[in-house]
């Protein structure tokens, strides 16, 4: 038994007839009557009686009739899935960003759902360290991170890097300078990001080489906190300009002069094989990036 008799008798039930059940499959009458000739013969079962050169139904054809037609149907859409994943219109995908990239990646996200209208996609939002192990253990699709993770049983690649900036007030002095280095900052009141934090660390090795004192005010663990602080007016802020550029109403961007490195991490189970569909989200997800962040905003 095969797909092609399944789908001559389901044909022949609906039409009524052999000739235009083959004009419909596009084969001969006598391709046609062989297939259901062989169905019978490997079902066990007269599905037909011939009178008068027609085919008349059975009870018998009559209550396989449905399970057919659901076959039929469920292979024209395991068809049609397939030319949609060969087009990569359709794929599911889940992903976990971290807080100071989720605006962007939900920015993203939409743009990119509106380019494949049949895809599905899972959108969470976790620290770093979770997103690694979401990936790890095969919770997600792609884990992004902050930082590079050496867990062997995940690859990670980098997605993205771009330099930090400095954020400050609206109307602030230092909104009139073109670039922001350490020794612009002295005195200031400062937010830093969370003390375990990797990227606070970095930020106060480079004022420390500067020999400048940070005057830390604020802490927090979230880079949108620090964010909406500065847009406050009460300090101001080294952070990545990733979650920065979502405040640029609310706040003034410069350059920040030391380097301060701002990576993205694409964390994946290695033992799980990357889908096309996967592949292009981080492709495209690359591209949007390196568009926006290419050179820092003024």
């Amino acid at each position: 038994m095969n797909y092609r008799q399944l789908e001559a008798f389901r044909a022949v039930m609906e039409t009524g007839t052999v000739t235009a059940a083959s004009q419909i499959l596009s084969i001969s009458q006598p391709s046609l009557s062989a297939h259901i000739a062989n169905l019978e013969h490997d079902l066990k079962l007269t599905l037909f009686q011939r009178r008068n050169g027609r085919l008349v139904p059975t009870a018998e054809s009559k209550m396989l009739l449905p399970e057919v037609d659901s076959i039929v149907k469920g292979m024209s859409r395991l068809r049609a899935l397939a030319t949609d994943m060969r087009g990569l219109q359709s794929g599911r995908i889940t992903i976990a960003a971290y807080p100071a990239i989720s605006g962007f990646v939900t920015n993203f996200v939409a743009t990119f759902a509106a380019q494949h209208e049949r895809a599905t996609l899972n959108l969470r939002t976790h620290g770093s360290e979770r997103n690694a192990e979401l990936a790890a253990d095969r919770l997600v699709d792609v884990g992004l991170t902050a930082m590079p993770i050496a867990d062997p049983s995940v690859a990670c690649e980098v997605v993205t890097v771009a330099p930090s900036v400095c954020i400050v007030p609206r109307g602030h002095r230092l909104s009139e300078l073109s670039a922001i280095g350490p020794r612009d900052l002295q005195g200031e009141p400062f937010v830093a990001l969370g003390r375990a934090d990797g990227y606070r660390q970095s930020v106060e090795e480079v004022f420390e080489r500067a020999g400048v004192d940070l005057n830390i005010r604020f802490e927090s663990t979230l880079t949108e906190t620090a964010c909406h602080l500065v847009s406050e007016g009460v300090a101001v802020a080294v952070v990545d300009p990733y979650c920065a550029n979502l405040w640029s109403e609310h706040l003034e961007i410069r350059p920040f002069t030391a380097e301060v490195p701002c990576y993205v991490y694409a964390v994946r189970n290695r033992n799980v094989e990357v889908s096309l569909f996967v592949q292009r989200f981080v492709d495209e997800l690359r591209t949007a990036f390196e568009s926006e962040f290419s050179a820092p905003k003024a």
